[in-house]
């Protein structure tokens, strides 16, 4: 049995909509842009993709490595509208380097809370209810 396709159409990189295949000319399928989006000026299409580009990285709880370096490209873009969402898009990732390699959203560093610290223990029954 062959297995149920998730949407009919393709995906447009540009305005991130999933377009029927009517949508897009002989060479947009495999560019994935729309005849709509075909027509914008390069800059500005650029300027869409790297903007996409920004949000998916964003969806992500933590920042791959590549993904850091990326946005901080995108930090000294030429376009108002890439660098602002670029330097939004990083300083909600704020934190240190996880251990899996990537980092925190949230910015939790693993070593604020140690378990050899007599403090940490303070107000837990040494005694087990049970």
């Amino acid at each position: 049995m062959a297995r149920k396709k998730r949407y009919s159409g393709h995906y447009c990189k540009v305005c991130g909509e999933i377009l029927p295949n009517e949508r897009f000319s002989g060479k947009g399928h495999a560019a994935h842009i729309c005849k709509k989006c075909a027509r914008k000026p390069l800059k500005e299409r650029q300027e869409d993709i790297a903007i996409s580009r920004i949000g998916h990285a964003y969806m992500h709880p933590n920042l791959s490595r590549q993904n850091r370096l990326m946005l901080e490209r995108y930090a000294h873009s030429d376009s108002d509208r890439v660098r602002q969402a670029a330097v939004d898009a990083l300083a909600g990732f704020s934190g240190g380097f996880a251990p899996n390699g990537t980092e925190d959203r949230d910015g939790a560093d693993d070593d604020e809370w140690d378990v050899t610290d007599s403090e940490a223990w303070d107000g837990i029954d040494d005694e087990i209810p049970f």
